[in-house]
């Protein structure tokens, strides 16, 4: 329903189902006729594999990487020029989330995990998965620190994904570095919801992280405070820091008008 007759670009949070089906939807699609690139999002600092993934899990930099590659795709960039993008937005973020309380999946009818009140899970992902650390309850400042240094001081992180290569017509496997965060690096700075946290406390978070970033050397070119990369009504909140060059920041900058993003409309 989407093809326009340029190709379609899959942006792939890394769950091994998500991979899954979505390189089985592309298959699908190409035996209609249909272009289609997948692009892996793995962005998740907090576990390098989990229950649910090898590797890191896709979480915030989907959002950041779907306002940039769509912004790509309203100016005419073709779909691999797209699918390049989207690889290096993904390769530059990072992101790590906390919580207060688990959620409930409709179809299980209880919590993904128990906490206790004066507790907290850090390092959970989108799905409601528990983290790789629980804890007793902190302030914000603390709990902001605790996550932006895991991002900024994230070692590089080398590891292979599967890619469709137009030219074999196959599935290969592409070997990816994430660079660390550096003094001087231009980032966006999102500050994200976990669903139940209420948008007026996200500002304390930002505060802290503004204050942390300055401290780093990170200088803040833009940021995004807000609601958009939820587990259901789970209290929480989640940090990504985007690494950004002059190509996404006029990207980002272009006008959006969706139910989650608008401006310049």
């Amino acid at each position: 329903m989407v093809q326009g007759g340029a190709g379609v670009l899959y942006i792939v949070k890394n769950y091994t189902g998500d991979v899954m089906n979505f390189e089985m939807a592309a298959d699908m699609a190409r035996a209609e006729g249909i272009r289609v690139l997948n692009i892996l999002i793995d962005d998740d600092v907090a576990v390098k594999d989990s229950l649910y993934t090898a590797g890191r899990r896709g979480t915030g930099t989907t959002v950041l990487a779907e306002k940039i590659c769509g912004a790509a795709a309203e100016r005419g960039y073709d779909l691999k020029r797209v699918a390049d993008l989207c690889r290096r937005v993904n390769i530059n973020g990072r992101s790590m989330g906390m919580a207060l309380t688990p959620c409930t999946v409709p179809m299980a009818g209880k919590p993904t995990f128990e906490l206790a009140e004066d507790e907290m899970e850090v390092g959970i992902g989108i799905h409601g998965e528990p983290g790789r650390e629980r804890m007793k309850l902190k302030t914000a400042d603390e709990i902001t620190e605790m996550l932006a240094l895991a991002i900024i001081e994230d070692p590089p992180y080398r590891r292979t994904v599967r890619e469709w290569d137009e030219d074999k017509m196959e599935w290969v496997d592409v070997e990816l570095e994430d660079p660390p965060f550096r003094p001087g690096d231009p980032v966006l700075a999102f500050v994200n919801s976990m669903g139940g946290t209420p948008d007026i406390e996200l500002p304390i978070v930002y505060r802290k992280l503004h204050e942390i970033c300055t401290k780093k050397g990170l200088k803040i070119v833009r940021n995004l405070i807000g609601r958009y990369i939820t587990s259901l009504e789970m209290q929480g909140v989640s940090i990504t820091l985007l690494r950004m060059d002059a190509e996404m920041i006029d990207l980002w900058d272009a006008p959006v008008k969706t139910p989650g993003l608008r401006w310049g409309i």
